[in-house]
């Protein structure tokens, strides 16, 4: 499967099959407020432009649901009962976008995508301080993480063991750089294989293909 990162959290997975699934589709002249933006960011972000076959969504704020952004007729998938489409098989566990609710900013699903022999965990707008273990139960094996950064990354990562992670949304390189395995690489795709997967994590940040026009 190849792994595309569009900006923020949006992504492009294309399986072997061909199959293309984009994940949280941004509106593109959205900026954050808050927390503020890193330096130097603008808010025309080109839109993303791209056909996709189903179009994954963690929640309905409009930086991660702006499935206008899509081209072609997708399907859409929001979460909850766990289906097959195109012969990939999609999941969901239900979290807090924030700490346990205390921010008013509602629910967050982390979405799983399994195909090709890998589980993909994307964790949309995640910011509990921890998992509960039930939702850690849920969500299993991962074999690849698409995360947001906060002060809870790490004690995640201890938790869910991924094979790689790959950082989004406002996350930078300077947050990463102390973190074990990091490697930043310029280029916004990557191709992964089952048999080929690393035996150690190894965190790498793709460069976003849809930049600020800055």
């Amino acid at each position: 499967m190849k792994i595309k990162w569009f900006n923020v959290s949006s992504f492009l997975i294309t399986t072997d099959k061909g199959t293309r699934i984009i994940t949280d589709p941004y509106f593109h002249n959205y900026m954050p407020e808050d927390p503020a933006p890193p330096p130097g960011w603008d808010s025309n972000r080109p839109g993303i432009a791209e056909a996709a076959d189903v179009i994954a969504l963690s929640h309905g704020h409009f930086d991660h649901s702006y499935i206008w952004a899509v081209k072609g007729v997708p399907r859409l998938y929001t979460g909850g009962e766990t289906i097959e489409i195109k012969g990939v098989r999609f999941s969901s566990v239900v979290t807090w976008h924030d700490n346990y609710g205390q921010g008013g900013r509602g629910l967050n699903n982390i979405i799983g995508i399994e195909t090709d022999g890998i589980r993909i965990m994307h964790m949309g707008d995640y910011g509990q301080k921890m998992l509960y273990d039930e939702q850690l139960a849920k969500i299993g094996r991962v074999d690849i993480l698409l995360t947001p950064w906060g002060d809870w990354a790490l004690p995640l990562l201890s938790r869910l063991k991924p094979k790689v992670v790959i950082p989004m949304h406002h996350t930078t390189a300077d947050q990463m750089k102390n973190v074990k395995g990091f490697t930043q690489i310029d280029v916004s795709e990557v191709e992964f294989k089952s048999n080929a997967l690393p035996s150690e994590m190894k965190v790498i940040m793709l460069k976003a293909s849809l930049e600020s026009s800055m």
